[in-house]
């Protein structure tokens, strides 16, 4: 959880907002309070879905069939207005980490806790479908870990977000990897979808990969549609729970009720979560404990400025006495310069000048040792093919420095909206809603600015010099200094960072 960013409003219904949790596609979702002292996770939609009467009358009908799914394995609507600006839905708080942390952080489950988990889902799958709900999008970060055992959340949102203003913005509904081929194609969907999905999950959970590998969203649902699921690495006594699941006639996969009987009687076990877990479960029961019956008072209004940028050739300021609090971005202080950025946003670009300084001097050197090498020359048979072979590498440094200065520099926009990459006309924007998690990767000479999408999102297409490339899970976005002497580039990084600090407070990951 992260403190609640300056626009968050400080109530939302009779719930007082403490926190934000994060973003998915329907917009921000905050820890907030009820009246009585409950935790409880409160969803917003965006802006630009209020406007839409379709996601409105959809979002409507979802919520009243989400207060009827009964069952302990899922999180329980405690509250919801369809009619506010800005509709919302307050569901029980689960004070665990999502599936896909937990396996991302500290590695498979243990085949023991994966039929657990199998056992909470399918009758979590039973309570949604008994409600005439189906999930659409059940995924390893819409399932909770507790102490007791695992929590579906978001069912119902699919169904209302679908044929909204969403998908103008490229957004498709499930998740790669985890659509069932009758999604993928358009067929009808219906109960068996989900037990699809539950399989993809029961993989992720045994293995730390989905059963369709990773890649581009066609590479995915091309492989969902054509190819078997890799099992290899599911352990053995998994298998015959998990392959009926995922056969691709919707009418030959088993029921939530007879994956319960496959799965047999639960462990008696206290705990069914790994120690490493627990703990992290347990951390979270502590921070909600901690946490004040009200939110912190909020920033003054002079205290909210964007941050500005740094100029390289101004000397630092003498710090003034009234002076109000400076950003501090991970990895140090950022000192205030002049001019400051405009509200809107800041703006960051590659840089020619550097480019062709280098080449300049790669060129002269060249120039230098070709003048050694030649026959006129005074110097030593040795020294003469010493230097011919420098001559014809400063030559190549020269020429690749060359066409780099000379291709279009990249510029990234970074404001309230999203990050924007564009190369001359050519522009490429990912909104906030869209990304999960954003952060500066790579130490050195080659840091860069990445991304990891929400699970429908698409990757934009590439505007050159490795943008848009997928890099360990995540999606490069725009390289900062690459070209810039080292002290520069730090302070680029710096500046970047406390950007992506201040306009995605829920997303921006310091590490």
């Amino acid at each position: 959880m992260q403190p609640l960013p300056p626009n968050a409003p400080p109530r939302i219904g009779d719930f007082t907002l403490l926190a934000a949790l994060g973003r998915g596609a329907m917009g921000s979702v905050y820890l907030a309070r009820s009246p009585g002292g409950r935790p409880v996770a409160v969803k917003v939609a965006r802006a630009e879905l209020a406007d839409n009467p379709q996601f409105r009358e959809r979002f409507r009908r979802e919520v009243e069939m989400a207060r009827s799914v009964g069952g302990f394995w899922t999180a329980t609507v405690v509250g919801a207005d369809p009619d506010a600006d800005r509709p919302w839905m307050a569901t029980e708080y689960v004070p665990g980490p999502t599936l896909q942390q937990a396996v991302q952080d500290f590695g498979p489950l243990p085949e023991r806790a994966v039929r657990r988990l199998a056992g909470g889902l399918a009758e979590a799958l039973a309570a949604i479908h008994g409600a005439g709900l189906v999930h659409r999008d059940l995924k390893p970060s819409n399932v909770l870990l507790a102490n007791d055992g695992p929590r579906v959340i978001d069912f119902g949102i699919a169904r209302a977000l679908e044929h909204s203003a969403l998908t103008e913005a490229g957004i498709v509904f499930g998740t790669p990897g985890y659509l069932s081929p009758e999604q993928v194609v358009g067929s009808a969907i219906g109960p068996h979808s989900d037990v699809f999905a539950l399989g993809s999950v029961l993989v992720f959970a045994a293995t730390g990969a989905g059963p369709f590998g990773e890649g581009a969203t066609s590479a995915l649902v091309y492989r969902v549609v054509h190819q078997e699921p890799d099992l290899t690495r599911v352990p053995p006594g998994l298998v015959p729970l998990i392959v009926p699941c995922l056969v691709r006639d919707p009418a030959n996969r088993p029921t939530p009720a007879r994956l319960l009987e496959l799965i047999g009687p639960p462990s008696t076990e206290p705990s069914w979560l790994p120690a490493q877990v627990r703990t992290l479960v347990e951390q979270r029961h502590t921070e909600l404990r901690e946490l004040p019956a009200k939110p912190p008072t909020r920033l003054l209004a002079e205290e909210r400025k964007p941050p500005t940028r740094l100029l390289v050739e101004d000397p630092p300021p003498a710090p003034a006495p009234s002076a109000a609090p400076v950003r501090v971005a991970p990895g140090g202080p950022i000192r205030p310069y002049t001019p400051p950025l405009p509200k809107s946003g800041a703006r960051f670009r590659t840089s020619r000048v550097v480019g062709l300084g280098w080449m300049a001097a790669h060129g002269s050197a060249a120039a230098l040792c070709g003048l050694i090498a030649d026959r006129s020359s005074q110097a030593a048979a040795g020294v003469r093919v010493a230097a011919g072979i420098a001559f014809v590498v400063f030559l190549l440094l020269a020429v690749r420095l060359l066409v780099d200065a000379l291709r279009r520099p990249l510029a990234v926009e970074i404001g309230p909206d999203g990050l924007t990459l564009s190369s001359g006309e050519e522009k490429r924007r990912l909104p906030w809603y869209a990304i999960s998690r954003v952060k500066v990767d790579g130490q050195g000479a080659r840091p860069w600015v990445t991304v990891w999408l929400v699970g429908a999102a698409k990757v934009p297409e590439t505007l050159g010099r490795g943008s848009f490339q997928t890099h360990k899970g995540g999606v490069r976005v725009y390289p900062v200094s690459h070209e810039r002497y080292r002290k520069r580039r730090e302070r680029d990084v710096a500046e970047v960072r406390s950007a992506l600090a201040w306009y995605a407070p829920t997303a921006y990951d310091p590490k």
